[in-house]
């Protein structure tokens, strides 16, 4: 067999000189080609037959670190489900409506299948997805926890606003409902609570709000008329006295005027109302245990006390 020859065109000698090849330009030529073919060799068992490019002691450590990832995330899925369960109870408590399971599905995307039930190919290559399911679950849990904690500030101040105590401690006598009018001696409905006290006697606010009356007003005399928010108001007449001015502030068991006998009235009285979204409705509905201004007063100071006590043995 000829061998192959190689000719340069020399200037110089102005003819074909051949071209002489040393061992060493040989032998590199043969190594480069050897490493082509190894690494061809390589490539194509691993796609053809599956033989992995990595050492097997690489791999198994791979192999390892992707588990002990699964098992993390298999965990912060079972805390997430333990913290729904803490969230339904706290969505009952403060009178929202629980998550029902179909809407979580909806939230992550649909069920979940754990990592570590997969072979590993298949659980390498949905952990992308997994990890994206969780981060839905963990902003829905926190934009719930986000309403329940607006509906809880929400629930505190409808329940300091709501009027609930009784205005004066002072025995009730004509009570809400249709009555012998004491001054027009005729049926007429009388849409409040009235309570039988001496001129003088202490009116207090039920509950927290802002005064939009306080002025004479024609029938119900001195009168004191509280905002509260949420739909309830408060009325108090017949007052000797005011104490407080429109637009002011109010707290429950706050001093707000005292009794008289202006107005549409026959002797010194409270005559006390609580209207509910315009509505006026019956003020005995709203008496918490018939607790009178003092006693609750009482019982804010015992309150505060105790905090401030713990406070020090803190």
């Amino acid at each position: 067999m000829t061998k192959n020859r190689y000719f340069y065109f020399s200037d110089e000698d102005c003819k074909y000189v051949e071209v002489k090849r040393g061992r060493a330009a040989t032998f590199m030529m043969l190594f480069v080609a050897l490493l082509l073919l190894s690494a061809g060799t390589v490539v194509s068992l691993h796609f053809y037959f599956n033989i992995p490019l990595l050492p097997i002691q690489t791999e198994r450590q791979v192999d390892a670190d992707v588990q002990k990832l699964h098992e993390k995330l298999d965990r912060m899925s079972r805390m997430l489900e333990k913290l729904a369960q803490v969230d339904n109870t706290l969505r009952t408590a403060v009178n929202l409506p629980v998550i029902s399971e179909e809407e979580k599905q909806m939230a992550t995307g649909g069920n979940r299948l754990s990592l570590l039930e997969s072979p590993m190919p298949t659980a390498l290559a949905t952990t992308s997805q997994l990890i994206n399911q969780l981060s839905r679950r963990i902003e829905r849990q926190e934009s719930s926890y986000q309403e329940i904690f607006g509906k809880y500030k929400e629930n505190q101040e409808l329940f300091a606003c709501i009027p609930a105590i009784k205005p004066i401690d002072a025995p009730r006598t004509s009570g809400f409902g249709m009555r012998l009018h004491p001054i027009y001696q005729i049926m007429k409905f009388h849409s409040g609570q009235d309570f039988t006290a001496p001129t003088g006697t202490p009116i207090y606010a039920t509950g927290n709000g802002t005064v939009e009356t306080a002025s004479f007003v024609d029938g119900y005399g001195n009168c004191v008329i509280i905002d509260h928010g949420f739909g309830y108001k408060t009325v108090y007449a017949h007052q000797s006295k005011l104490n407080v001015k429109v637009g002011q502030s109010v707290k429950r068991g706050m001093l707000i005027g005292y009794v008289g006998n202006t107005g549409v009235s026959e002797a010194p009285h409270l005559h006390y109302e609580v209207v509910k979204d315009g509505i006026k409705v019956n003020p005995s509905s709203y008496f918490f245990e018939d607790m009178t201004p003092a006693e609750y007063n009482a019982a804010v100071l015992a309150v505060s006390q105790s905090r401030t006590n713990d406070d020090r043995l803190e």
